[in-house]
């Protein structure tokens, strides 16, 4: 099991159908990704493709990025650490 800190919304190639319980947006059509945005507690089962991207904020502080593989599952943990961070608990599907 792993654990990060960083933003809360993931990024998909998968579509809103694919993730059933979970708010899932498509923001324009012409689109090639969703954005997957779950409240606390709620879990993601990936499809594979899913990425929350690493950043640093202008105050300095680096956020973490992952990226998901088939089977893997991300959960948001919280929502409510310093520089607006998520805590985000990551369990890797076996290979």
């Amino acid at each position: 099991m792993e654990s990060r800190q960083g933003g809360r919304n993931l990024v998909t190639p998968h579509g809103p159908a694919d993730y059933p319980g979970l708010t899932v947006v498509r923001p324009d059509p012409r689109w090639a990704v969703s954005v997957i945005c779950p409240e606390p507690g709620q879990t993601i089962v990936a499809k594979g493709g899913e990425r929350l991207y690493a950043y640093q904020t202008v105050d300095g502080a680096p956020a973490d990025g992952f990226e998901l593989r088939p089977g893997d599952q991300a959960t948001l943990v919280r929502c409510d650490l310093p520089f607006s961070f998520s805590e985000w608990r990551l369990t890797r599907a076996e290979p």
